[in-house]
């Protein structure tokens, strides 16, 4: 893989928030890269193989989700790695990226728990693409199978 491509990698185990009484839906068996960031800013959602545009990041690590009629920003991840969630009703902290590029998810009930990784030069924005982006879309996929 090309030096401008951050990989995202989804960790065995991790929670996607199902409810308490059920084991975690769609939890990978074993650690399976889930999407990519290139260094213009694109990030990439894999599917069969293939990168497909879910959203961006800018200069100062915003992180945004490519939409019907444009975009919207989902949060930010700051110098030290802490990722902040712009959520309407569950803003604040979502959780961390270490220096090593582990991606730790961290909650009020739950408490902490590593859900993934990051791999090259744009970690920390790709921390903050798999806690703002990738997680709740895993969570509303699990939400809709549920129905």
């Amino acid at each position: 893989m090309s030096e401008s491509r951050t990989l995202l990698y989804r960790t065995p185990g991790g929670r996607v928030d199902a409810p308490l009484s059920e084991s975690p839906l769609d939890a990978p068996s074993a650690e399976e890269a889930i999407g990519y960031l290139l260094a213009d800013g694109g990030i990439y959602r894999l599917k069969w193989g293939e990168g497909r545009l879910v959203g961006r990041f800018d200069a100062e690590r915003h992180i945004f989700r490519t939409t019907a009629y444009g975009e919207r920003e989902l949060g930010y991840v700051e110098q030290d790695g802490t990722i902040v969630s712009a959520g309407l009703f569950a803003g604040g902290e979502a959780g961390w990226v270490t220096e090593s590029g582990v991606v730790v998810q961290a909650g009020l009930i739950l408490g902490e728990e590593e859900v993934g990784r990051a791999e090259g030069p744009d970690a920390l924005a790709a921390g903050g693409a798999l806690l703002l982006l990738f997680l709740p879309d895993e969570r509303e996929a699990a939400h809709r199978q549920e129905r």
